[in-house]
């Protein structure tokens, strides 16, 4: 803990240095309502906070929905320093995610030591050690593909992902997804769904 109460200083620095940039870290959700614009890191991680409170007391009833709410905020926050990586990003760059993040977790650290819960709470998660933290992976998983439900897909059209690449690429995606097993029964619902239906995928032409 702090020695002393952090300083407006320090809320400046927090806004400045995390919020901000998290709106700018932007992921490869393409918005349907928003032609050409893309979700940003802080739509998801609401999103996410979301889903998962709302969903969590249905689920299991022993999820402490404020623990679950509190992961869902921070689960991405090394990325303001890391970037996202997407399923589909080249291979060097999903390569070096680990180390990355594992950089900016420092950095993080570093940086707001005077606001500990942010590395702290990171640092839980990533731990996955609690039944709430592996079921925000879980729902940090489901939720983008609820979006390519609701967009029919305009993800894998417009960068020609066909499904037969798309189940290859989503196998260590499903597998993260699977840390939660109530969780999980949404997901391969949704992935049944998506398979059942070739035509939100790219079609090759013949």
């Amino acid at each position: 803990m702090p020695k002393s109460k952090p300083q407006l200083s320090d809320l400046k620095q927090l806004v400045a240095g995390i919020v901000i940039p998290f709106y700018q870290v932007e992921r490869g959700t393409p918005l349907r309502f928003a032609p050409g614009r893309f979700e940003d890191d802080a739509e998801h991680s609401w999103s996410v906070a979301l889903v998962a409170g709302a969903l969590a007391p249905h689920v299991d009833s022993k999820l402490d929905v404020g623990k679950v709410c509190q992961f869902a905020t921070v689960h991405d926050l090394v990325e303001v320093y890391a970037g996202d990586t997407s399923n589909f990003a080249e291979a060097d760059k999903v390569a070096t995610k680990e180390q990355r993040e594992t950089l900016a977790y420092q950095e993080l650290q570093q940086r707001f030591a005077n606001l500990p819960w942010l590395a702290e709470t990171v640092e839980a998660y990533e731990a996955q050690t609690s039944p709430e933290a592996r079921f925000v992976k879980s729902i940090d998983k489901l939720v983008p593909l609820l979006f390519d439900l609701i967009d029919d897909g305009l993800f894998y059209k417009e960068h020609k992902v066909t499904l037969e690449a798309w189940q290859k690429q989503m196998q260590k995606h499903r597998q993260k997804a699977s840390t939660h097993p109530g969780a999980f029964e949404y997901y391969e619902e949704l992935w049944d769904i998506l398979v059942a239906n070739p035509q939100f995928f790219y079609q090759e032409q013949k």
